[in-house]
C-alpha cells in the first residue's frame, strides 16, 4: 500500500515516531505506572498497525491513535479488575510514583501526599468523568478532539467535565 509516496511500512514507522510520546504521556496518565504505560503503547501501535489498512483518514491520525489508546487503557483496566480478584490487587489503590521528589523536607512531603489524594480523587471518579477529565486537564486535549476520540456529544463531553469537576472537588474537600 502507497501513501503519499511511501510505502506503508515506511509511513507508520512515521507516524509510531511522530506521536509515541503524545500516546504514551496519555497512557500514563490513566494507568500511573510506567511499565504498563509502556505495555499498552506497545499495544496501541500494535493494534493501530493491525488497522492502518482500514484507516480512511476521516479524522487526524492523532485522533485515531488516541481512539486506540483510550480502548487499550479500557481493555487493561478490565482485565486489573479481573485479575484483582485473584490477587487481591486494588487498580484504585495505585498511586503515582514520585521517584525525583526529595524526601527530606516537609514541604516535598505535602506535596506527595496531595499529588496522591489527587490521583485517589481521579480514581474515584466515574469511568466516563475520568475519561474527559484525563483528556482535557491532564492532557490538554479540545472539547472537539475528547468528542472524536469518545464518539459522545460535545454537550456530553462538557457535562462530564463539569460533573468531574464537581465530585473531584467534592473528593478533595478539606485536603
Amino acid at each position: 500500500m502507497r501513501l503519499y509516496g511511501c510505502n506503508m511500512e515506511t509511513t507508520f514507522e512515521e507516524i509510531v515516531k511522530k506521536n509515541q510520546a503524545m500516546i504514551y504521556r496519555i497512557v500514563y496518565s490513566f494507568v500511573k505506572n510506567e511499565h504498563d504505560a509502556d505495555e499498552i503503547t506497545q499495544n496501541t501501535f500494535i493494534n493501530a498497525y493491525r488497522g492502518f489498512k482500514k484507516f480512511r483518514f476521516d479524522s487526524s491520525v492523532e485522533t485515531w491513535l488516541t481512539k486506540i489508546a483510550v480502548n487499550s487503557v479500557r481493555s487493561y483496566c478490565r482485565k486489573k479488575k479481573f485479575l484483582s480478584i485473584f490477587y487481591a490487587f486494588d487498580v484504585e489503590d495505585r498511586t503515582t510514583d514520585f521517584s525525583d521528589i526529595r524526601q527530606n523536607t516537609e514541604r516535598d512531603v505535602e506535596n506527595s501526599s496531595t499529588a496522591k489524594s489527587v490521583n485517589r480523587a481521579i480514581n474515584k471518579l466515574p469511568p466516563r468523568q475520568k475519561e474527559v477529565f484525563i483528556m482535557k486537564h491532564l492532557n490538554g486535549m479540545s472539547i472537539s478532539e475528547i468528542v472524536n476520540v469518545l464518539e459522545i456529544s460535545e454537550g456530553g463531553v462538557k457535562s462530564n467535565i463539569f460533573k468531574a469537576v464537581q465530585n473531584l472537588r467534592k473528593y478533595l474537600e478539606g485536603i
